[in-house]
């Protein structure tokens, strides 16, 4: 076992975009089985010896992280590995809590079908059907990507809305020619 431990651990670090569990089967040939536990023995480990980092596993797909009480060290040097227009995408979700597929392609364009595709192979969105419509809502691995409380998303969220509407409400005046 330590030496699985030891692949999983090199492969994930490795593939700094994540790693899923079939490559990492297929490059250690083990089974799927002993893979997880092999994650979930590295991650006690790393909880136990306080190390700097973690293995964040979203959707399908394993990577390594910074634990978040770490995160200020580094902030600056750190770039997210999604595109601006996924971003974007991705922030119309959430201050939306949930939103039809129809009105995102409808403010975002049809790239946002793509944007929709990255976002659930990296298991931060979901897709369900309410209404005959599809939905898109973030799931609970967008806290873990983003390293944020629950709790406290929310109050942020709330807080952007709440200055949203201010800016929406603001008229401007005419200062002539």
């Amino acid at each position: 076992m330590v030496k699985i431990n030891e692949y999983v651990e090199a492969l994930v670090f490795s593939f700094g975009d994540g790693i899923s569990l079939e490559e990492i089967v297929k490059r250690t040939k083990s089974d799927p089985i002993i893979i997880k536990k092999a994650i979930n023995s590295l991650n006690k480990s790393y909880d136990e010896r306080k190390s700097a980092f973690y293995i964040l596993t979203e959707g399908n797909l394993y990577r390594m992280r910074l634990r978040s009480d770490l995160l200020h060290l580094v902030q600056d040097t750190l770039r997210t590995d999604m595109s601006k227009g996924v971003l974007m995408t991705l922030s119309l979700i959430v201050l939306n809590g949930k939103i039809k597929q129809s009105d995102l392609v409808k403010k975002r364009g049809s790239v946002s079908y793509q944007h929709i595709k990255e976002l659930q192979s990296r298991g931060l969105v979901s897709t369900a059907v309410e209404d005959g419509r599809k939905v898109i809502r973030i799931t609970p691995s967008f806290y873990d990507y983003f390293d944020v409380d629950k709790k406290e998303f929310k109050e942020i969220k709330d807080t952007i809305q709440e200055e949203i509407k201010k800016e929406d409400t603001k008229t401007v005046e005419y200062q002539g020619n």
